[in-house]
């Protein structure tokens, strides 16, 4: 039978051995730190700096046209902005946010590549491509979930690489 102990401010269990003294183990601390455990730990740091970039990239995007439509005076954008109580300057200051976000993000991203050997492209290249190209942070995004289940990963070229081939298929099934 659990017994309740109320003060007011909390409710613990006393029969637990861990609250007699006060001490509760987390159980994250309690499961030992394998050699297995420590395999994952950079593939997960390269995938989530990985996601973190084409987010980044995706949100310069969204800022960049924003921005570009409302100078334009374009009639969706100026409803968006309205409904949101944001304007040009707005959008701009968030542009210069995302810009810096996705190049610190790419520069952490080529120290976690390094650690597997993978070379990055020049940063200006991949971060405009990147961002114009929605299609590609798309396909980006799938292979590197896709991957990440068997803890395999992939290259920046080798992500280009899948990303050529999906345009060609797609380019053949239109011929």
């Amino acid at each position: 039978m659990k017994q309740l102990r109320d003060d007011g401010f909390r409710i613990e269990e006393v029969d637990d051995e861990r609250t007699i003294d006060d001490i509760l183990i987390p159980d994250c601390e309690a499961v030992p730190f394998t050699d297995e455990n420590e395999l994952s730990l950079p593939v997960l740091e390269y995938v989530a700096e990985f996601k973190a970039l084409i987010d980044a990239c995706g949100w310069v995007s969204y800022y960049y046209n924003m921005k570009r439509f409302l100078a334009a005076n374009a009639n969706k954008a100026k409803i968006v902005a309205s409904s949101y109580n944001h304007d040009l300057r707005y959008y701009n200051d968030q542009l210069n946010t995302w810009r810096e976000k996705a190049r610190r993000s790419f520069d952490i991203l080529s120290l976690h590549a390094k650690k597997f050997g993978f070379a990055v492209p020049a940063k200006n290249d991949f971060l405009n491509s990147l961002t114009l190209y929605k299609t590609r942070r798309d396909c980006y995004k799938y292979y590197i979930g896709r991957y990440l289940k068997t803890e395999s990963i992939m290259s920046p070229k080798q992500l280009e690489q899948k990303f050529a081939e999906r345009v060609s298929k797609r380019l053949k099934r239109k011929e």
